[in-house]
């Protein structure tokens, strides 16, 4: 179908689908006591206490990489931010080693909060600036590779190294994820999607920050169809946007 979405990607974007934990989700405080003000499996942005509102993509993330038979012993996360969408794929893979990754040491500390019940599966490494994956912070054995965000750290050509990158990195079998937005060239779509983001926010739907702004204003978010055109560009060709809300989409893509 168009821009790749089927019809179980817009149940999900259309939030008709729950995603339930793994059962093994009993080792952390529901209530978010045990890593407080951070909130489980969410980024907390300024503002919006409760988090993201994105847990439940990444939880989405990690069951499907599951559902491949798939038993991952390194998961890579380049742009970790405090670690939420690396947290999912701990939990939801016990015997995998995981690595946050940031190009600066802000939020060692709140990862070490989030990871400290993984104890020593997660390892922590600064690098790879503006997601630039060239520069040698992915080891070696990485079979997910997952980032966020990568169109706010990187332009259209910085995006198709990433995911050439990603291609030459991953063995057969693994995945990269990348949890972004996508852009609507100026269209209607837009002003739409902004002013529906506007009533599913009121409603507790939706965080109005999902990712920090873009970091160049002469950029401009690439299209889903572009995005889709990249990875296919870098070798994969068994790719799905599997959720989608507004103009925040995940996109999985694993190689043959």
């Amino acid at each position: 179908m168009r821009n790749g979405l089927a019809p179980f990607s817009m149940l999900v974007a259309l939030g008709a689908l729950t995603v339930s934990l793994p059962a093994a989700a009993q080792d952390y405080k529901s209530d978010n006591s045990d890593i407080a003000p951070l909130v489980h499996f969410e980024a907390v942005n300024p503002n919006e206490p409760a988090g993201d509102r994105l847990g439940a993509a990444r939880h989405l993330a990690a069951a499907i990489v599951k559902s491949d038979n798939a038993s991952p012993k390194m998961i890579t996360d380049v742009g970790s931010f405090t670690g939420e969408f690396l947290e999912a794929f701990m939990q939801e893979f016990p015997e995998a080693k995981g690595q946050w990754t940031e190009p600066v040491a802000t939020n060692e500390g709140n990862a070490h909060k989030r990871f400290a019940r993984f104890g020593d599966r997660v390892s922590y490494v600064i690098g790879c600036a503006a997601r630039d994956i060239s520069q040698g912070c992915v080891p070696a054995g990485t079979d997910v590779l997952l980032t966020s965000w990568l169109s706010i750290h990187q332009d259209r050509p910085g995006i198709a190294k990433f995911y050439k990158e990603a291609a030459d990195l991953l063995p057969s079998g693994g995945w990269v994820v990348n949890l972004d937005h996508v852009g609507n060239t100026g269209n209607a779509w837009e002003t739409r999607l902004k002013t529906a983001r506007a009533e599913m926010v009121g409603e507790g739907l939706a965080a109005t920050t999902e990712g920090p702004p873009v970091h160049h204003a002469d950029w401009t978010v690439p299209t889903l169809d572009e995005h889709l055109a990249d990875l296919k560009a870098a070798g994969f060709d068994d790719v799905q946007v599997v959720w989608r809300r507004l103009d925040t989409v995940l996109i999985m893509a694993r190689k043959h």
